[in-house]
């Protein structure tokens, strides 16, 4: 005889509907997934009890049949749920029949059926990668509150469907999971759904900063199609970068720590190694530095991170060598497109700055690395741009501040400078004597 829901309902334990949930909530786990998100934590200290528990939790669950193991690689599986196993969920968890759908202004079901969440096997690489993603950053988040909507839970935003959305304290993270088997003109074709999102209403009113981090996996040339996605994205939208959007392209592994490393810490304002960099030019440097919120007004679509100055005994702005020593700063590692849509258009923003201050905009780029900007400038011919300078954490705690700056000529050479006036440059390396940088 069939056992009835409510018997069911009455066998689960707690971890056993968690596991069900979270299934529903990422559309499919496999097992690992499954383990990390539910045992890991509930065992730290103890790979048998975790294993062994996840073990027994997914025997349960099949046994009662409330999700169902596909296999979409050889010796590669993930569990869905079955008809049975949204019955329960929605007993459990009380989803409601109907919901009142504000925007198509009808009544719609208040959940999903098992049919709508399954995905075709050849897609189910790709909302794995994508579930690893999320579940790496949940579990290492701290105590942050953070919502988590997959695409097809998704109710922000109706002008563009990521494959994923993080919301926490004013931003929201939209991820993209990139398995490298888009064709260069179907990027274009997704950057152009961007540009027709920002171009509209809907981003307009928007109450939240947006940047989307655009996942690459699913090749051995991840540097080669990181690079193309790059160039895909200048080409199609850095005429409209206006502070609050931002695009970030990565392995796994680089946007994980640029997530926890500056989104998460950002929010509770705590950046070190922000403070590291005000500290270094303040000591070492003699440069304070400060919010650039009365210097961004004048800028129409543009936000810097801040502004420092070198101030004399009468606090006013240092004259050194000829040049009046003030930047505007931004960081590369935190707002990579913005920083080149920012560097393409200088000659505006210098412009702008004169009419207001009758001298010239100097504009000082942070780069993790000498090399780490360089295939940006390079693909767009942006490597020697007036009044654009930069340097590293590095080199500003090591060198005096006119080495320590540096910029590169048209064919990508490195020159720092001979003093503060930044207008006699020194060879430093040339590009492909990699051993000098």
């Amino acid at each position: 005889m069939k056992v009835t829901i409510n018997k069911i309902i009455q066998s689960l334990s707690k971890a056993d509907a968690e596991s069900l949930y979270s299934i529903y909530q990422h559309r499919c786990l496999n097992r690992q997934q499954l383990k990390k998100l539910h045992f890991d934590t509930m065992y730290p200290n103890n790979e048998v009890l975790s294993n062994r528990n996840a073990k027994k939790n997914i025997k349960a669950l099949l046994k009662f049949e409330l999700i169902k193991e596909i296999s979409y690689r050889p010796d590669e599986s993930v569990f869905f749920l079955t008809t049975t196993g949204i019955e329960v969920l929605r007993q459990i968890y009380s989803f409601p029949a109907n919901i009142y759908d504000e925007q198509k202004k009808t009544s719609v079901r208040g959940y999903f059926r098992a049919s709508e969440l399954e995905i075709l096997p050849r897609n189910i690489n790709h909302q794995v990668h994508l579930n690893n993603f999320v579940i790496d950053f949940m579990s290492n988040k701290g105590d942050i509150p953070i919502k988590y909507a997959d695409e097809k839970f998704m109710n922000t935003y109706t002008r563009i469907r990521p494959d994923g959305l993080f919301s926490f304290g004013d931003v929201d993270v939209f991820l993209e999971m990139d398995m490298a088997t888009e064709k260069k003109s179907q990027l274009y074709e997704k950057w152009e759904q961007y540009r027709n999102f920002i171009n509209s209403n809907e981003y307009f009113y928007r109450e939240r900063k947006i940047v989307v981090l655009f996942i690459v996996a699913g090749t051995h040339l991840l540097e080669n199609r990181i690079d193309l996605v790059r160039y895909t994205i200048y080409e199609t939208l850095l005429d409209l970068h206006d502070g609050d959007f931002e695009i970030v392209v990565g392995t796994h592994e680089i946007l994980q720590d640029y997530l926890l490393k500056h989104l998460v810490p950002s929010f509770k304002n705590d950046i070190e190694y922000k403070q590291d960099i005000i500290q270094t030019l303040k000591d070492k440097h003699q440069y304070v530095w400060s919010e650039a919120i009365k210097l961004n007004k004048i800028f129409k679509n543009a936000k810097f991170d801040g502004y420092v100055r070198k101030l004399n005994e009468e606090n006013k702005i240092y004259i050194e060598n000829n040049r009046i020593q003030e930047f505007l700063v931004d960081d590369y590692y935190f707002s990579p497109t913005d920083v080149i849509a920012k560097i393409a258009y200088i000659q505006k923003y210098n412009l702008t700055f004169k009419e207001r201050y009758n001298r010239n905009f100097s504009y000082l780029i942070i780069c993790e690395s000498e090399l780490s900007i360089l295939k940006d400038l390079k693909s767009l011919d942006l490597t020697a741009q007036p009044n654009v300078f930069y340097t590293t954490l590095e080199r500003l705690k090591s060198l005096p501040f006119h080495e320590a700056i540096f910029q590169f000529d048209q064919f990508g050479n490195v020159f720092h400078f001979e003093n503060n006036g930044l207008t006699k440059q020194v060879f430093e390396a040339a590009l492909g004597n990699l051993d000098n940088f």
